[in-house]
């Protein structure tokens, strides 16, 4: 994997969001969902283009903890709507395992850069 494919994935996964928010039937309940969803799921891939160019490290570490932050909201988000629209259950699922993967790739960068900060 290079350095750019989380930011494309982290792009391509508030797409997929989207397009779902717009496939759902309305209702009051599905629009705050999904302004949630679309909110926190664009946040990811915001503040990790935000921390690409922080100007110290520390300022790195701290987006992109708040991108991870963002990342496992979105997470629940996602739960709390596949629990209430079980006809969408399919897309929704395989959207939760993307951003499980999301998930792990940007704690495994998170982790590894506040590690190294603390070291210098």
């Amino acid at each position: 994997m290079n350095k750019f494919d989380i930011y494309k994935r982290c792009e391509d996964f508030t797409v997929r969001i989207i397009h779902l928010m717009e496939s759902i039937p309305y209702r009051k309940s599905v629009g705050i969902i999904g302004d949630q969803l679309i909110r926190s799921s664009g946040s990811v891939g915001a503040n990790l283009n935000e921390a690409d160019n922080g100007r110290s490290k520390k300022e790195f570490v701290s987006c992109l903890g708040i991108s991870l932050r963002e990342a496992n909201e979105t997470i629940y988000w996602l739960s709390i709507l596949k629990r209430t629209n079980q006809d969408f259950t399919n897309e929704i699922t395989s959207i939760l395992n993307e951003a499980n993967i999301i998930v792990k790739i940007l704690g495994k960068i998170y982790w590894s850069s506040k590690k190294q900060t603390n070291q210098t």
